[in-house]
């Protein structure tokens, strides 16, 4: 996918993209992998919003879409989330069934679609296997993965599939290097996502 040069590129997430970010202060990017990929692409005066926030879920994606995505107007939207849906459900008994979060999710994109019409680019949730409780958790994300795939075929204009790529990367580094409970990157596990965002983004000169 190619991007422009002086574009706005917004994130759009939970905790993973908003990671260290200070939520008081909206120009402030975090020191997760939001930050890497605005490091590396800052040449090309591209501006890099995050909007990504602790706890989100797809219905705060859906709640909060006038204030995150239509106020911001921007050039390119990156979409990571999915991952409350399924951990508030075995953490906190707050169940997303896979109904609610294909119409949460398709709400905001096709919102987008016709609001903005702008590329969005969708990120996989992913879980690292370390635990059997992750194990076991896993098996209802991939229902939630299902459903991401399908709509990131109808409405996405890139896709990064991230839950097989880290369990590739797991072969040759302890799934620990990227991830201490399976779920939260270390910084390696940032450097991974936003090096596989880049691997499929170009800045058009």
């Amino acid at each position: 996918m190619e991007i422009k040069k002086k574009s706005t590129i917004l994130f759009l997430g939970d905790c993973i993209t908003g990671w260290n970010r200070n939520m008081n202060d909206p120009d402030d990017l975090g020191n997760g992998y939001v930050a890497r990929i605005s490091d590396a692409i800052k040449n090309y005066r591209i501006k890099v919003i995050n909007r990504g926030t602790d706890e989100h879920r797809t219905i705060d994606l859906l709640n909060e879409y006038e204030e995150n995505i239509l106020n911001v107007k921007p050039d390119v939207i990156t979409i990571f989330i999915g991952m409350n849906d399924v951990w508030h459900h075995f953490a906190k008994g707050v169940e997303t069934t896979n109904e609610e979060f294909e119409y949460n999710f398709k709400t905001v994109l096709e919102r987008i679609k016709n609001d903005l019409g702008v590329p969005v680019i969708i990120i996989e949730p992913f879980i690292i296997d370390i635990t059997p409780e992750l194990t076991i958790m896993r098996s209802e994300l991939w229902q939630k993965v299902d459903i991401i795939r399908r709509l990131a075929r109808e409405y996405a204009s890139e896709y990064i599939a991230l839950d097989g790529s880290f369990a590739s990367a797991c072969i040759k580094h302890d799934p620990t290097f990227y991830s201490l409970d399976g779920v939260h990157p270390t910084e390696e596990g940032h450097k991974f996502i936003a090096r596989r965002w880049l691997r499929n983004i170009i800045v058009e000169d």
